[in-house]
């Protein structure tokens, strides 16, 4: 359970800053509305999205491997779940922080 309670604590601690840059973007992006801060808030936000699947996916694996879910059904949907999805949704939060960091770079090109 230890590892668990590690890697939550770990998640959250890099959520509540990207979503703060998520919030920091979209206002950016109500200022200056252009491509530049539209992909920085987005990018932060589907940051955000692919820190908190890895988070889901965390929890529900870690019921399977400690007997939480008994039935054998509910064992194969959850691998399957885990298995099938949460690498796309982890892959959406590093193209999420591409994203961000090629649109900073861009605003403060276009604004310096």
């Amino acid at each position: 359970m230890d590892a668990l309670v590690d890697t939550m604590i770990v998640t959250v601690l890099l959520i509540v800053p990207c979503g703060a840059l998520t919030a920091a973007g979209v206002l950016l992006w109500r200022r200056w509305r252009s491509v530049d801060t539209a992909m920085i808030a987005l990018g932060f936000a589907a940051t955000v999205f692919g820190l908190a699947s890895g988070l889901f996916a965390t929890y529900r694996a870690h019921a399977v491997l400690s007997d939480l879910t008994s039935a054998p059904r509910a064992q194969r949907d959850t691998f399957f779940v885990v298995a099938h999805h949460h690498f796309p949704l982890a892959t959406i939060g590093l193209l999420g922080i591409w994203a961000a960091a090629a649109g900073t770079l861009w605003h403060v090109r276009l604004h310096r």
